[in-house]
């Protein structure tokens, strides 16, 4: 997984998150989907001349797919959903995970320290807060 790396006990509790493939409104699904697997994440950000505008993930093509749209005529533009929840990667990921849980998000969107944007999925939230339960216990014992 590509992301901020750091040393010390606070990188245990930081947000892990990905950059996504950033794709125009007129892309079509196949290349969509291309991007999804050549990225190896299941979600691309939409962009207009002004930035992100929304996001596809794969849950969504294949939604798309499964009631009739032609993967070489739809567009992200046409299933993409708005940009997701943003989150800092200084949070407690527990804290995002609770919200991610409460909301039903699959995905949010992650604002590094340094002003960059990346995607966490639920499961690397998950694997923050496991890591950071297991720092709490190892501090406690």
């Amino acid at each position: 997984m590509t992301g901020r790396a750091e040393s010390g006990l606070e990188s245990k509790r930081r947000i892990p998150w990905r950059t996504p493939t950033r794709v125009g409104g007129l892309t079509s699904l196949r290349s969509v989907a291309r991007c999804m697997v050549e990225s190896g994440l299941d979600a691309v950000l939409v962009e207009d001349p002004v930035g992100p505008s929304g996001i596809v993930t794969a849950k969504d093509v294949i939604a798309a797919v499964a009631a009739g749209a032609d993967p070489d005529v739809v567009w992200a533009g046409e299933i993409m959903r708005p940009t997701p929840r943003i989150v800092s990667c200084e949070q407690h990921p527990t804290e995002v995970a609770e919200e991610m849980a409460e909301c039903e998000l699959e995905i949010v969107a992650v604002f590094g320290d340094d002003a960059s944007m990346g995607v966490a999925s639920a499961l690397d939230v998950l694997g923050a807060v496991i890591r950071a339960t297991r720092e709490a216990d190892q501090a406690g014992a």
